[in-house]
């Protein structure tokens, strides 16, 4: 596995329409971006609930009503905090290369795995396809924004489940 900071124009010009035609030219099986529309509308969302929440808490503290106890402001931090954590790492790109190494790319950096690094692929639970594929690895879950009825991104899983016929695959 290879992890590359998520910092940078060098990292960021994957996400380009240019250089995704230039990779599929090099040797790249397949390339799924997900929907900038889907992913904007995610961050925004994510944005407003902590813009609409925090200062609500922050009253809260500032009354009194926490009695003035610093523990369940550190729980508090702590959730908003892993929170963004987690959700900056949601891929919003992911390519399939012809050796069988799979790139993933998410705002807090990229990862690179192999297909026989992969244990399970999950499909979205919400009917219409669109979600979250989870992506199982040895040591992490890695979770893609998705719309299942995209002919790249089934070629990309159809191709994941032939280099490891070992993976256990739901909702696919």
């Amino acid at each position: 596995m290879t992890r590359s900071a998520g910092f940078g124009p060098a990292d960021r010009a994957p996400f380009r329409r240019v250089d995704i035609l230039a990779e599929q030219q090099k040797g790249t099986i397949r390339v799924y971006q997900a929907p900038a529309l889907y992913v904007a509308a995610f961050y925004g969302l994510l944005v407003l609930w902590t813009a609409a929440t925090a200062p609500f808490i922050w009253q809260r503290f500032e009354q009194g009503v926490f009695r003035g106890d610093w523990l369940y402001g550190v729980m508090i931090a702590f959730f908003y905090l892993y929170t963004w954590y987690w959700s900056l790492g949601l891929v919003s790109r992911i390519s399939l290369a012809a050796d069988g190494s799979i790139a993933l790319k998410s705002l807090r950096g990229a990862l690179t795995v192999t297909a026989r690094e992969v244990r399970s692929i999950e499909g979205s639970r919400f009917s219409g396809g669109f979600g979250f594929v989870r992506i199982k690895l040895a040591k992490e879950s890695r979770y893609l924004f998705c719309h299942r009825r995209n002919a790249e991104l089934e070629e990309i899983l159809r191709e994941i489940g032939r280099s490891n016929p070992l993976i256990k695959a739901a909702r696919v």
